[in-house]
């Protein structure tokens, strides 16, 4: 950052971005000199062959060549490693030396075009062997680098480049009118660039007039965010390297203040004692607990046959093709089974059967099964759950680049409902996918097939249930307020919910009837336009405020080098190194400081179940497993991404599903081996200070932030009287694997502070339950019966 500017045009690439690309080309020239050096001077060749004699000449000559690209190419590694990613003036010297570069590529052409007509005169006639193989290598290592020097330049190539460059410069002159033109047509430009790779990243895809629309609104969604931003792709990668080291400096600085009421982050979220946690000892919380990880297997299923075989790569392509009508004449899983655009073998329709055939879930049939896809029309299906008595909708989440240009039409749309209580807004996309499916059901019959499936078993009486996944879930909310005055008691469950998806008002209305569920750091319910607009703030903030090299900040977000090398906190706030006036450091800050156009607000919908979870520290013997609680999550609170490597893992619908199971893992007790292994009830009363201690076990609770802080919060936070203190519960299991010492853990690697085992981990108002080991561990699996739970729910 920013782009450079050759040829009186700005590029993609940074002039801090070519330290691999020159560092690729260097060692490829060390190992070409090493091997033409020795072929060339250590090997005889017969001086009587005038073949022989050209190319000895050739090779010598190439020599000098491989020289000047080796002194060339450490010079761009040496200079483009220098400064920051807005201190540029140590690398202004960069372009000069490309220009002798790209001169030098110019004799290489030549030389690979004399190496090729050298081959077509002499290949046959000469009887060295050896000249020709060191022909044949001279003219492949020349082609090998002039296309890659092509192939970067057309990835690197910038339609606006002459545009943006001109308008830089009338800016500096205050020429007001040349400059609004030049931003108009570098706006549309970039819109028509932003078109042109959707269109060649869809390809094979058919278009249609919706889809062409699309194309023109996401390319002005990208136009917008880049709108006079002098960055390249690589800024974006440090920028989010820095962004997460600032979130974790920002998480550990709250953590140490004195007067804090934030006692822990898990997942990101900060946990104060107002934190609210899901009562599972509840028996009304638990079963609605267990219905919302019941849907969520009618959620997975939508994805059809490449989720199935995603889960199960062993014996999933078997299972499929024991039922497949391809393989088995008359399959019965195909049969009574109503679809639309499904493959030649019916695998979508069969992987669904499957999916639920799996789980011994006999009683679910599948009435209807849509696989249509393309841009604002989702594919679904409707099954009748005569074991809850349910009719379910299922609505597929993104799986094809058409979903994905429905995802990216986030602008905010009337939501097609008669009576609205308020300004009722939705995700542009997702309204038309909804209003796509209830077209559907209505001109089909499809929920009147469902109701009137078996009316012995009293199908008519069903309740509807509307579930789905990603962009299944936000057309799942909002079709729901689209069938709700004709199914007043249906409810709906949206997994992993777009951020950006329903205003403040639909939100609000949508919770007597969506229960949302959001795994851990999640980046789509994190996700909308106006979240993005402070995305972008804070990135170009990092970036601005940096002062180490991209490279060194790029390596640090690995584990190539050691994360000292990033920024701390200290660093950020502090000045970039002086530089003269001229800089073209100071021609870029004011980038910054350009806002988005204002977009509403838009919200996840519904009640939001929270499933996060902390991280127990690495010791010699492993790492433990991580404690999984359930939450309930403040819908506005979903407003800033967490930069985290878990932050796309944890969107996926089966890392959705295992976060939900094990929630109720911790809350499931280990089966006894015998009648006196029987647990041992305690109650105690909490005394008023924060610092638990239970010296029948001789272990400790601790509620602060972290072991060296317990005097100074014990002091400065108000102590507990005796009759606000619930009743501490203490459980000891001679059957137990757990381990009470640690309450407290910190992990770099979570980017979290989290807390192990204490009532952090347990519902709000329920005591904790502590256990103690008496024998060693064994081999038994710890939760059978949470193990068991996703076939028995």
């Amino acid at each position: 950052m920013p782009g450079m500017v050759m040829f009186r045009r700005r590029w993609s690439v940074g002039s801090d971005d070519l330290v691999l690309p020159a560092l690729f080309l260097f060692l490829l020239h060390c190992i070409w000199l090493v091997v033409l050096s020795v072929v060339l001077f250590g090997l005889p060749y017969g001086s009587e062959q005038s073949c022989t004699v050209t190319l000895v000449d050739h090779g010598r000559g190439y020599l000098g060549i491989l020289v000047s690209c080796l002194i060339c190419e450490s010079a761009i590694m040496w200079l483009s490693m220098r400064g920051s990613i807005l201190y540029t003036q140590p690398r202004e010297a960069v372009q000069y030396v490309l220009y002798i570069r790209l001169a030098i590529l110019v004799v290489e052409l030549v030389y690979a075009v004399v190496g090729i007509a050298w081959l077509v005169q002499y290949y046959q006639p000469c009887s060295d062997v050896t000249a020709k193989n060191v022909a044949l290598g001279i003219v492949a290592c020349n082609w090998m680098v002039i296309f890659s020097v092509c192939f970067t330049l057309m990835c690197t190539f910038d339609p606006t480049g002459r545009t943006f460059v001109k308008l830089k410069a009338t800016r500096r002159r205050q020429r007001n009118l040349t400059t609004y033109t030049l931003r108009h047509r570098l706006e549309e430009g970039q819109a028509s660039s932003w078109s042109r790779r959707l269109k060649f990243f869809m390809c094979c895809s058919r278009a249609q007039d919706t889809q062409s629309d699309a194309y023109s609104e996401v390319a002005s969604l990208f136009a917008e965010f880049f709108r006079d931003l002098d960055i390249v792709p690589s800024d974006i990668i440090a920028g989010l390297v820095l962004l997460r080291q600032r979130q974790r400096s920002k998480r550990f600085s709250i953590l140490d203040q004195a007067n804090n009421d934030i006692l822990a982050f898990l997942s990101g979220m900060p946990v104060t004692r107002n934190t609210k946690y899901l009562d599972l000892k509840n028996s009304t919380e638990m079963g609605m607990y267990k219905e919302v990880c019941y849907y969520m297997l009618f959620a997975l299923a939508a994805y059809g046959w490449p989720m199935y075989l995603m889960r199960k790569p062993a014996c999933g392509l078997c299972r499929l093709a024991s039922s497949c009508p391809c393989v088995v004449n008359g399959s019965r899983l195909s049969q009574s089974v109503t679809g639309e655009e499904d493959n030649c073998c019916g695998c979508n329709v069969l992987a669904i059967r499957r999916h639920f055939l799996d789980r011994e879930l006999k009683q679910v049939h599948i009435v209807y099964t849509s696989c249509h896809d393309a841009v604002y029309e989702t594919p679904f299906f409707v099954a009748v759950d005569h074991g809850t008595k349910k009719v379910v909708i299922s609505i597929r989440g993104t799986l094809t680049p058409k979903d994905a240009l429905t995802d990216l039409t986030g602008d905010s749309e009337r939501l097609p409902v008669e009576e609205q209580q308020g300004n009722w807004l939705g995700h542009k996309g997702m309204v038309y996918s909804a209003e796509y499916i209830k077209k559907k059901l209505e001109q089909e019959m499809i929920l009147s097939q469902a109701f009137g499936r078996d009316l012995g078993k009293g199908t008519m009486h069903y309740g509807l249930v509307i579930v789905g996944h990603s962009l299944g879930a936000g057309t799942a909310a909002i079709l729901s307020f689209l069938l709700r005055p004709q199914y007043p008691s249906l409810q709906c469950y949206s997994y992993s919910p777009p951020g950006g998806l329903l205003s403040e008002d639909a939100m609000e209305y949508s919770k007597d009837f969506v229960t949302s569920v959001v795994l851990g750091k999640d980046l789509v319910p994190r996700i909308g336009l106006s979240q993005l607009e402070g995305f972008r703030r804070h990135l170009l903030e990092v970036l601005q405020k940096s002062n180490k090299p991209k490279w060194r900040i790029i390596a640090g977000g690995t584990k190539c080098i050691p994360k000292s090398e990033l920024p701390v906190e200290e660093d950020v706030v502090q000045v970039q190194p002086a530089a003269p006036p001229n800089s073209r450091l100071w021609l870029h800050p004011s980038d910054l400081s350009i806002a988005l156009s204002a977009s509403t607000p838009l919200y996840p919908p519904g009640r939001i179940i929270h499933v996060v979870h902390n991280h127990p520290p690495e010791t010699c013997f492993g790492q433990e497993e991580p404690t999984y609680s359930a939450l309930w999550g403040n819908n506005k609170a979903f407003d800033e991404v967490i930069i985290s490597p878990a932050m796309l893992n944890e969107h996926m619908p089966h890392m959705v599903m295992e976060g939900l199971n094990k929630v109720l893992e911790t809350h499931c007790p280990a089966l006894s081996e015998g009648a006196d292994s029987e647990p041992l009830e305690v109650e105690v009363k909490q005394p008023s200070s924060t610092h638990i201690v239970l010296p029948e076990l001789n272990s400790d609770l601790r509620l602060d932030n972290t072991a060296p802080q317990t005097e100074k919060n014990a002091a400065s936070d108000p102590p507990l009287s005796e009759s606000d203190a619930p009743p501490l519960t203490v459980t000891v299991s001679p059957l137990s694997t757990h381990n009470t010492s640690s309450a407290v853990s910190e992990t770099d690697s979570s980017n979290d502070l989290s807390l192990s085992n204490s009532p952090l981990n347990t519902p709000l108002g329920t005591p904790p339950s502590l256990q103690r080991s008496h024998t060693p561990p064994t081999d038994t699996p710890r939760y059978p019966r949470c193990i068991e739970v996703e076939s028995s729910i």
